[in-house]
């Protein structure tokens, strides 16, 4: 009888986990994250907001203040395809699956559905874990010349909660503000720019009549040197920046 009893009790302790493993992966594919990040330094004291949106194979980074929106969608489990939404103009530009982007070819999928790549976080020192179930979060830190990073993660959901860079120059702090697990607003957010006027961006060069490009040209949103790859504000940057 106390066999019988122990073996139910580990049957359902087992059922317990696998339930609760499998509604974190529920809740990790399907979510919206927003971040505040707070950059602190003797001269500036700036905040701004960056949103993150998931769906299964689909990840967003939103920058409110630039109104441009970037979706990375994984292809075939390998190929990452790359499209650049401006959402003040309705208007997006799609790049093909494993394109080169002025040079660099998309190769992280932890990087751009995470925003801390895996390398990153093995390339950390693991701490203390606190918590259980989905909520449960684990402390990473990394010297890194004179700064100091410190990332508390959520490894169930795959996002972080909080990570702060401190340096004899500055803090740079983000905090996870926001996180929603509802999947009707994130339907909709993808849904809408979908229906975005899209242009390929191997067609840019050949068309010199669209007022809109040009002006995304001029303005250096669309630049054929920069990287492919984009700070917190939207902005393209010189050269890859994987956090």
């Amino acid at each position: 009888m106390m066999y019988k009893a122990l073996v139910l009790m580990t049957t359902l302790g087992l059922t317990t986990n696998a339930a609760i493993a499998n509604t974190c992966e529920s809740q990790s594919a399907t979510l919206q994250a927003e971040y505040k990040i707070h950059t602190h330094s003797a001269n500036s004291d700036k905040t701004k907001l960056l949103n993150l949106w998931r769906q299964p194979n689909v990840v967003a980074h939103e920058y409110p203040q630039t109104r441009i929106t970037e979706t990375w969608e994984h292809v075939q489990q390998r190929l990452i395809k790359p499209t650049r939404y401006f959402d003040a103009h309705n208007r997006a530009i799609e790049y093909q699956p494993g394109e080169s982007v002025h040079g660099k070819t998309e190769t992280s999928w932890s990087y751009r559905n995470q925003l801390f790549s895996d390398s990153l976080l093995a390339s950390m020192e693991p701490g203390k874990t606190v918590g259980e179930g989905c909520e449960r979060s684990q402390t990473y830190t990394l010297t890194k010349g004179d700064a100091t990073w410190t990332l508390i993660w959520l490894p169930e959901l795959h996002i972080a909660r909080s990570f702060k860079v401190l340096s004899p120059s500055q803090t740079v702090e983000w905090t996870l503000t926001k996180l929603s697990f509802d999947p009707a607003p994130i339907d909709a957010f993808f849904a809408k720019r979908f229906t975005y006027q899209t242009t390929d961006f191997a067609d840019i060069g050949d068309d010199h009549t669209d007022p809109f490009l040009t002006k995304m040209v001029h303005q250096g949103f669309i630049e054929k040197g920069a990287s492919g790859y984009y700070n917190t504000d939207g902005e393209a940057i010189g050269s890859s920046h994987h956090h």
